[in-house]
């Protein structure tokens, strides 16, 4: 059996013609069409309530907008069929590719993957922001999480698979983007990519916003096997900026001397590094006494904040380089130790 998966907010225009058109390409087919919507208030699950009259509908209703990807995790888990179709209700992803998707989950590929990416797959309507924000998207997939370097299409909200790929599973998907965690932590075989056609949203209006973009790039870093160092390379970045910014206010506002200006700016990015470590890189291993952890931090990082300190006065007094740019290339040259010390001692595992 298949279950069709769809999961709306504001989709009153398009549910109908999509449940009739599913219901088409599927005659003959043992199949039911499960509808997660998130209190829409145009009157969606209404409307999908009424049609199950007449088509094998469930309509799962939910008291807010709680976001597609829990949404398509509920309607798994409230589904019967064996293999499980995902999809969107804005007719964009056409149904009637379902059959031949189904006809390779039944050849043996646990997870079957309409594709806009691959040889006879397209987008049609797309402008050129819009296609370049796609792209970039799944280059950024491809370069932080191995595991989808292989697919053509990784951020596809159109796909099949065989329930058992969520056996024992813990997803916990951030965003709209459940795919790739499915290819990150699913438990599957193959993996085949079916082309199809992108079709222009024709009613409604595109979820796509800043805040799911951002979801998404938070989301890639959780999945990614390099969390910690890029985590670690985001503080580091954030250090660099305060480290500067004090140099830049001591030095040109205050007019304090380079060497002063230099040691209290080193420190200032410091003690910002360590609270976000405590509060975000290294969150799962805090433990014992946090000034405990942050003398051991400063201990550890002396050997970085030697090097960088003395890279910057070498640098500026005896090379005669600019005041910036001498610490500057003292805080790159302070980084890796920074990061192995802090990974292996400050906040160990063990």
């Amino acid at each position: 059996m298949l279950s069709i998966i769809v999961p709306t907010y504001n989709e009153r225009d398009n549910v109908e013609e999509l449940i009739r058109r599913i219901s088409k390409s599927l005659r003959g087919l043992d199949y039911e069409v499960v509808v997660v919507d998130d209190n829409s208030p145009d009157g969606t699950a209404e409307l999908a309530e009424k049609l199950s009259g007449e088509f094998p509908v469930k309509v799962i209703r939910r008291p807010g907008k709680l976001g597609l990807a829990t949404a398509v995790l509920e309607g798994v888990r409230k589904s019967v069929g064996e293999y499980v179709v995902v999809m969107d209700a804005d007719l964009q992803h056409p149904p009637e590719i379902i059959p031949k998707m189904y006809e390779y989950a039944l050849n043996g590929y646990d997870l079957v993957i309409a594709s806009r990416y691959v040889s006879g797959g397209s987008v049609s309507g797309w402008s050129f922001v819009r296609k370049s924000i796609s792209r970039s998207a799944t280059l950024i997939a491809k370069l932080l999480i191995p595991k989808v370097r292989s697919v053509k299409d990784p951020l596809s909200g159109f796909f099949m698979f065989r329930k058992e790929v969520l056996k024992d599973v813990n997803l916990n998907p951030r965003g709209f983007k459940i795919l790739i965690e499915l290819l990150v932590r699913g438990n599957y075989v193959g993996v085949y990519e079916v082309p199809y056609k992108f079709n222009v949203r024709s009613k409604g209006k595109s979820k796509l916003s800043i805040k799911e973009l951002v979801n998404y790039v938070l989301h890639l870093i959780t999945l990614s096997p390099y969390t910690t160092l890029i985590k670690f390379l985001s503080v580091g970045a954030s250090g660099t900026v305060v480290n500067l910014g004090v140099l830049y206010l001591l030095r040109y506002v205050l007019d304090l001397k380079h060497v002063v200006a230099s040691a209290i700016a080193i420190e200032a990015s410091v003690i910002n590094n360590y609270l976000l470590h405590e509060q975000w890189t290294f969150r799962e291993r805090r433990g014992g006494n946090w000034l405990y952890r942050l003398i051991k931090f400063h201990m550890t990082t002396s050997l970085a904040i030697t090097m960088q300190y003395m890279t910057s006065q070498i640098l500026y007094y005896w090379l005669g380089f600019e005041s910036l740019i001498s610490q500057l290339t003292g805080i790159l040259l302070g980084f890796i130790i920074n990061y192995l010390l802090s990974s292996r001692y400050v906040w160990s595992r063990r």
